[in-house]
C-alpha cells in the first residue's frame, strides 16, 4: 500500500466516519431535548457500563484477529480464526450480560443511586452482548481491507439508530425507546456482517485450532481496556455518586461534544494498524516511521483546530444543541476536547508496543493514568463539580502521552514534527480571534461560523506553507476515488 493510498483510504473512512458522527451530533439534541438531565444521566451511566463490561467479553481477541491476520492470505485460516473468536465472544458476551441482568437491583442502588433504573439496566444489560460480537464481526471488514463495506456497515448502524431513536421517542417510549433501538440496529448489524463473511470465507464449526495463541496475546490486553475505561469513563461513576444522576447527564452532554475531537483518530487508526504490521512483520522500518509520523501530522492538522474552535464556542453549541439545564456543561469542553486530541497522538504512539510485542508497557501506562485519574476526581469533584473531573481526565491523558512516548520511543521513534505543530497553533489562533466575532444561535448560524473557521484556518496553513501542493492532489485524487 502507497503512502497515497493510505492515505485515501483514511480519507475515505474519515467521510464515512464523518456521516456516522453526524447520525450522532444529531442524536444528541434529539436525546438531551426529550430526555432531560436526569434521564440522560442514566442513559449515559449504562452507556459506560456497557464500555467497562464488554471488554470482558471480548478478551482483547479483537486486537488479535488484526495483528494475527493483517498478512494472512489463506480463507480457510481466516474462517477458523473468525468463527473460533465469534463463538467464544458470543459465549462470554452472554454470560457476562447474563450476570448484570440477575445482579440489575445491585447495579441501581450502588451505582446508580436509584432502584427505579433497575427496569432499564435490565433492558440495557444485553448491549454487552451485542457490542462485543458487533467488533468482531466489523474487525473481518477492517483486515480484509473492506473499506466500503466497512463503511456501508457503519453508516447504517450511526442513522439507522438516529432514525429509530426519533421515532421510538415520538411515539412516546422514552429512554426504554433509546435502549430498543440501540438493541435492534446492533443486532442487524451483527446479522448482515456474518450474512457477508459467510457469502466470502464460508461458514465451519470451529476446532479452535491455535486459539491459546490468540488467547496469549489478547488476554493480556484485556485489563488495558479495563483499566482505560477508568481514564475515560469511571468519572461519571464519581460525578453519579458525589453530585447525581442530573450532573451526570450536564457532565455526559459536554463530554460528547468535546470528544469529538477524538473520533478524528478512528479513520486514520482503522488503517494504520493493519499496515504497520504488515509493514513491520516484512522489516519496512522506514516505512513505518513515515506512516507514523504522516499520521501523527494529518491527526494534528484537523484536531488543534477543532479544539480551538470548541473552545471559542463551546456555550454557543450546548445551547444550540441541547436546553438551557445541559448549558452549565460549556465550561469542561475545553479540556474534554484537548484530551481528546492528546488521546490521539497517544493512539498512534501506543501501535509501536504492539509491533515489538512488548504490551505490557500498555499495562503500565494505563494503571498510572487510571490511579491518577481516580485520586484527582475524588479530589477535586467535592469541590469544584465537574470541573475538577474534566481537569483530572486532561491530566491523565497528558502523564500518558508522556510515558508512552519516552517508553516507545526507546525502541522506534519517528519525526513528532513540533515546526508543523507550531503552524497549526498560530493559524488556528488567528482562527479564534474571528470566530469570537460571532455568535450563532441557530444550528444554520453555527455551521456557517464553523465553515468560516475551516476557511480561514486552511488560508493560514497555505500561507505558512504548513499545507501544500501534496495535499491538495491527496484530496483532489480522494474525490476522484469516491467518484468512481
Amino acid at each position: 500500500m502507497s503512502t497515497q493510498k493510505f492515505i485515501r483510504d483514511v480519507g475515505i473512512i474519515g467521510i464515512t466516519q464523518v456521516l456516522s458522527n453526524l447520525g450522532a451530533f444529531f442524536l444528541l439534541p434529539i436525546i438531551t431535548k426529550t430526555l432531560g438531565t436526569y434521564d440522560y444521566g442514566t442513559w449515559a451511566q449504562i452507556s459506560i457500563t456497557v464500555s467497562l463490561l464488554s471488554p470482558l467479553a471480548l478478551l482483547g481477541l479483537q486486537m488479535a484477529f488484526v495483528r494475527f491476520l493483517a498478512a494472512e492470505k489463506d480463507a480457510a485460516r481466516i474462517r477458523e480464526v473468525f468463527f473460533s473468536i465469534f463463538f467464544f465472544v458470543f459465549f462470554t458476551g452472554m454470560l457476562v450480560s447474563v450476570l448484570v441482568f440477575a445482579f440489575s437491583d445491585f447495579l441501581a442502588v450502588t451505582v446508580f443511586s436509584d432502584i427505579t433504573t433497575s427496569y432499564y439496566i435490565k433492558a440495557g444489560s444485553f448491549l454487552i452482548l451485542l457490542s462485543a460480537i458487533d467488533q468482531i464481526s466489523l474487525f473481518y471488514f477492517r483486515i480484509s481491507r473492506q473499506i466500503h463495506v466497512f463503511g456501508l456497515l457503519s453508516l447504517f448502524q450511526s442513522l439507522g439508530r438516529l432514525f429509530l431513536v426519533l421515532a421510538l421517542l415520538l411515539a412516546g417510549f422514552g429512554l426504554l425507546g433509546v435502549i430498543g433501538a440501540t438493541l435492534i440496529v446492533q443486532g442487524c448489524i451483527v446479522l448482515f456482517s456474518l450474512i457477508l463473511v459467510i457469502r466470502q470465507i464460508g461458514f465451519a464449526i470451529p476446532r479452535f485450532a491455535g486459539f491459546g495463541e490468540l488467547l496469549k496475546y489478547g488476554a493480556p490486553l484485556t485489563p488495558n481496556s479495563l483499566i482505560r475505561w477508568i481514564t475515560d469513563s469511571s468519572d461519571r461513576y464519581i460525578v453519579g455518586i458525589f453530585l447525581g444522576l442530573s450532573a451526570v447527564g450536564i457532565y455526559s452532554a459536554a463530554y460528547a461534544i468535546g470528544s469529538l475531537v477524538h473520533l478524528f483518530i478512528t479513520p486514520i487508526q482503522f488503517i494504520l494498524f493493519p499496515e504497520l504490521s504488515r509493514l513491520y512483520d516484512e522489516e519496512r522500518i522506514d516505512d513505518v516511521r513515515n506512516y507514523l509520523s504522516s499520521s501523527l501530522r494529518y491527526f494534528l492538522l484537523i484536531a488543534i483546530p477543532a479544539v480551538v474552535g470548541l473552545t471559542v464556542l463551546a456555550k454557543q453549541v450546548l445551547q444550540i444543541l441541547t436546553t438551557s439545564d445541559f448549558v452549565a456543561g460549556s465550561i469542561i469542553i475545553p479540556f474534554i476536547a484537548l484530551s481528546g486530541l492528546l488521546g490521539g497522538v497517544f493512539q498512534i504512539v501506543i501501535n509501536i508496543t504492539h509491533l515489538v510485542k512488548k504490551t505490557q508497557f500498555n499495562l503500565f501506562i494505563h494503571i498510572l493514568a487510571a490511579v491518577a485519574n481516580i485520586v484527582l476526581n475524588v479530589a477535586l469533584i467535592p469541590f469544584i463539580g465537574i470541573l475538577g473531573a474534566a481537569i483530572a481526565t486532561l491530566a491523565s491523558y497528558s502523564l500518558m502521552v508522556i510515558v508512552v512516548i519516552h517508553i516507545s520511543f526507546r525502541d522506534l521513534s519517528f519525526d513528532l514534527g513540533y515546526g508543523f505543530i507550531l503552524k497549526c497553533v498560530v493559524a488556528s489562533g488567528v482562527m479564534a480571534g474571528v470566530l469570537m466575532v460571532f455568535n450563532p444561535n441557530n444550528i444554520l448560524h453555527l455551521l456557517c461560523t464553523v465553515g468560516i473557521g475551516i476557511i480561514i484556518y486552511f488560508f493560514m496553513m497555505v500561507l505558512m506553507k504548513g499545507v501544500g501542493r501534496k495535499e491538495f492532489n491527496l484530496v483532489k485524487g480522494m474525490i476522484i476515488k469516491l467518484k468512481k
